[in-house]
């Protein structure tokens, strides 16, 4: 039996063979974590997404082959525009396949795409399920990941170390611990007159815009990073449109925001999406965030539940929202266990330090 690996740089068609295997190994990775079909993705959205994706993130992806067969792939990931110093890490081995050193092989791949851009620290996220038995720590001491996973193992194996914790939620539509509209209620009332919540679809209205830019540049530092080093992301205007324009082909984008009437700027945002070629698709939050000097008002109920109500409204065969939280968060953690979300899955977000 011949194992190699090989290089899959970003091809000019959907129905590329390469790019075939490397989608067909991303839906089993996404089957054997979520169970079904959920972040399933067809070949040309994937494409059509990576390619007005390369002025932020530049990407190396190898596919290990067993005699022709793909069995497993790296991924080397680089946001150039803000963090160009850092390099996001996968490697993902077909169950039928493991034990075999094809992780390893995927791993010394990358390892040489590493040297030769640079990097000054690595970062690889794992999703795995709920810790039952022996229990990994991370540097903040809160939250735990399974010891005995494969990934973790792994990365600890290549000297990374457990900076955070992320509890993966999951909010089902068909049976929701509360009515979201008499959470919303609830907020608005505790709220009181001085906001209001503001829900659309799709591009941000003009007036907004730089609202929104705003939170999302605070996003980089205000919720918890554990140990991990992270940078702050520049947001203006125009970077929200680039953004809608990269997304919007492919994903459904739905948001909520709270005004702050006596002065009209945006205060609070809530944002969830869904892949436009999957049917099955779960919905996924994206950023929610107060700033600082508003919170206490319940407008991260507030916009999460008008929200969820926009988004059960348009989209009614959705089955559920994926979230993801630091497990120190323990103010969004409230939130969302009060309208319903419970632990799923359970993301160990690991990083090494080169120089």
């Amino acid at each position: 039996m011949t194992l190699e690996t090989r290089h899959l740089p970003l091809p000019d068609r959907a129905d590329d063979p390469g790019w075939l295997d490397y989608q067909r190994l991303l839906d089993l990775f996404n089957h054997e974590l979520l169970d079904g079909p959920g972040w399933d993705s067809s070949p040309e959205s994937a494409l059509e997404l990576s390619r007005r994706s390369v002025r932020e993130w530049r990407q190396a992806r190898f596919l290990a082959y067993l005699d022709d067969e793909a069995v497993g792939f790296g991924v080397l990931r680089i946001n150039i525009r803000d963090d160009p110093e850092a390099g996001n890490l996968m490697v993902y081995v077909a169950p039928d396949h493991r034990g075999a050193g094809i992780g390893r092989l995927l791993a010394g791949r990358l390892e040489q795409a590493v040297r030769a851009e640079g990097l000054s620290r690595l970062n690889v996220w794992l999703e795995m399920p709920l810790p039952t038995a022996e229990l990994l720590l991370p540097t903040t001491g809160v939250g735990a990941v399974p010891a005995d996973n494969p990934g973790v193992r792994m990365a600890q194996a290549y000297g990374f170390a457990l900076e955070q914790v992320e509890r993966v939620s999951r909010y089902d539509f068909a049976s929701p611990l509360v009515d979201p509209r008499e959470a919303l209620a609830e907020a608005s009332s505790r709220a009181g007159d001085d906001y209001e919540v503001v829900t659309w679809e799709g591009p941000t209205p003009e007036p907004l815009l730089d609202g929104v830019a705003a939170l999302k540049q605070r996003m980089a530092t205000d919720p918890p990073a554990g140990g991990l080093v992270v940078v702050e992301a520049p947001w203006d205007a125009q970077r929200v449109r680039e953004l809608e324009d990269r997304l919007l082909p492919g994903l459904r984008f739905w948001r909520a925001v709270a005004l702050h009437r006596p002065t009209g700027a945006v205060v609070a945002l809530s944002e969830l999406t869904r892949e436009r070629s999957n049917p099955q698709g779960l919905v996924g939050q994206s950023d929610t965030i107060v700033l600082p000097e508003h919170r206490g008002h319940r407008l991260g109920m507030l916009t999460k539940a008008a929200n969820l109500i926009q988004v059960r409204e348009a989209a009614p065969d959705a089955e559920a929202i994926l979230t993801w939280n630091a497990e120190e968060n323990r103010h969004m953690l409230d939130v969302n266990e009060a309208l319903g979300f419970y632990p799923f899955l359970v993301e160990g977000a690991f990083q090494r330090l080169l120089s």
